[in-house]
């Protein structure tokens, strides 16, 4: 019995320790959310822009960059291959102020970017039934793929539920 109560902690564990020492992008009012993943600590970030104060830019609602934290922290835009592939959104303006965003590497992972009460813009997912205003993610890469050709063994989800609590959700690749 103590067996099967210990699993949950040993798994808990092992989430947590696969995040360990990484670090988190300076904060940004205008933060959406961020990925890291396993392989390195480089981070690619996702920011809102705004065309006046309270109103999304109706073009390019999204700033994508990385920091390269292995490179001393530098900031660069994403490589061709990077937005193309990898880290890259589609973005299809649903009305105003509320976008829907796909990764152009997992596109069944709908993501909508809207303005809160507070005109705060956040961006809303649902995973494994939980709907979350999404802060992270974090890929579990399968080893020994790379280059064009990298797998995952899963997907973090880190964000807040409805209530304001912090929820994190795994999807198994």
């Amino acid at each position: 019995m103590k067996s099967i109560y210990l699993l949950p902690l040993i798994l808990f564990s092992l989430f947590v320790q696969a995040q360990k020492d990484y670090p988190t992008p300076p904060a940004s009012t205008n933060r959406l959310f961020y990925i890291q993943h396993n392989e390195s600590k480089n981070t690619f970030v996702y920011d809102a822009i705004f065309s006046t104060k309270e109103h999304l830019d109706e073009q390019n609602p999204v700033n994508i960059y990385r920091i390269l934290y292995e490179a001393n922290g530098e900031k660069k835009p994403l490589t061709a291959i990077q937005k193309k592939l990898a880290y890259g959104l589609k973005i299809k303006k649903k009305e105003k102020n509320v976008f829907l965003l796909t990764l152009v590497s997992y596109p069944s992972q709908q993501l909508i970017l809207k303005l809160n009460a507070k005109k705060h813009p956040v961006v809303l997912t649902t995973v494994n039934g939980k709907e979350m205003v999404l802060k992270r993610v974090f890929l579990k890469k399968k080893s020994g793929t790379g280059g064009l050709s990298v797998k995952l063994d899963y997907i973090l989800f880190h964000g807040t539920d409805k209530n304001g609590n912090s929820i994190q959700e795994k999807i198994i690749l």
